[in-house]
């Protein structure tokens, strides 16, 4: 399986045509701004230094997804688990977990499953890791398989809020719609920025679901 998620990723960095919110990145400055740059050329530096370092890699890799320098980040990801096949310290798992992330940015969502998966396996065993699993999984239409990662989840770190929210559009997705509504009010007990857009976004769903509960 890993050998072909590599292939798979590698054709996705080779690609010339990009989707239409990946920023190329530019000269003095990605898309996220001069901070990110920032954090991009000191890791760029680090891999002059020791580009055969899978840790090096690993970081650049995370600086470029930041920087939503996605193909680059592709690119340096594939590497760092290229360069550590035994996995020491869990750098290959973290990778894995990471090159998830960018490819679900990118909506590839059965490659960033894969590579979850693989983030699993290898013993990176983090709440977080099942959560984007999920979210994963509720991208492929996989409801009933993301709602058993986001409850690992939850089991693993009761604290994993995103979760509920995950669980509560899985079920709203299947019609079970009274316990989402009962997963949409635990999120919104629960995210710590009553402001943020994401629980904006709830609070709009928990009101449509309460007003069809009324027809």
């Amino acid at each position: 399986m890993m050998a072909s998620l590599f292939l798979l990723a590698a054709l996705l960095v080779a690609q010339p045509s990009q989707p239409p919110s990946l920023a190329l990145p530019l000269e003095g400055g990605g898309k996220g701004g001069g901070g990110m740059q920032s954090q991009v050329d000191e890791r760029l530096k680090a891999v002059r230094k020791a580009p055969t370092d899978p840790r090096a890699r690993l970081e650049l890799g995370i600086a470029y997804a930041d920087a939503e320098e996605y193909e680059f980040a592709l690119a340096e990801l594939v590497e760092a688990i290229q360069l550590n096949p035994e996995n020491k310290e869990n750098l290959s798992a973290r990778a894995n977990f990471h090159l998830g992330n960018v490819l679900l940015a990118l909506d590839r969502a059965a490659l960033a499953a894969n590579a979850y998966r693989e983030a699993l396996r290898l013993g990176w065993k983090e709440a977080g890791v099942y959560v984007s699993l999920g979210q994963a999984l509720t991208g492929l239409g996989k409801f009933d398989e993301a709602i058993v990662q986001y409850r690992e989840a939850l089991r693993l770190s009761p604290k994993a809020f995103e979760a509920h929210a995950g669980i509560g559009l899985a079920l709203e997705a299947t019609g079970r719609l009274d316990e989402a509504a009962a997963h949409y009010e635990l999120y919104l007990q629960s995210a710590p920025a009553p402001d943020d857009h994401g629980v904006e976004a709830i609070k709009q769903k928990l009101a449509r679901l309460k007003d069809r509960r009324k027809m």
